[in-house]
């Protein structure tokens, strides 16, 4: 999966096998389906309102690729810089959905760490999460972007 990749490569990936691991593998698996699947409003709103301010009138064209073909750099950077700014108060209404699908805020803050991490570290390379995104996804079975 290209998000484990990209976070490895980031070198923020906890170590192969530790509890923290396979913590990581099933967050960014729960986290996608969340944003995919869930019908509750908050959640969508919260994706609708990270979408909006990353890509602008790209949003909508923006959620459709991501629910059709899974994480992409842009919702990934999106989600993030949509958490870093929204207060505490406001992601509790997100507790109810993240319930849903057995994951909490705290497994979403540390995912969201993890990816801003990521995005620190290839910037301070010269590059950037898409860019090194796209070429992970390339090399995957598919060869999809």
């Amino acid at each position: 999966m290209a998000v484990l990749a990209i976070l490895q490569d980031a070198d923020v990936l906890p170590p192969e096998g530790t509890p923290d691991a396979n913590r990581v593998i099933k967050v960014v698996i729960q986290f996608q389906s969340v944003f995919m699947k869930s019908s509750n409003p908050a959640v969508q709103a919260f994706l609708s309102q990270a979408l909006a301010a990353k890509t602008g009138s790209g949003a909508d064209e923006a959620a459709s690729r991501f629910r059709s073909t899974g994480w992409t750099s842009d919702v990934l950077a999106a989600l993030s810089e949509q958490w870093a700014a929204t207060a505490i108060d406001q992601r509790e209404r997100l507790a109810p959905g993240f319930r849903q699908f057995n994951i909490s805020l705290a497994d979403f803050d540390w995912l969201m760490e993890l990816v801003a991490k990521a995005c620190t570290a290839f910037e301070q390379r010269g590059q950037n999460i898409h860019q090194v995104f796209a070429q992970r996804r390339r090399e995957m079975p598919g060869g999809a972007q």
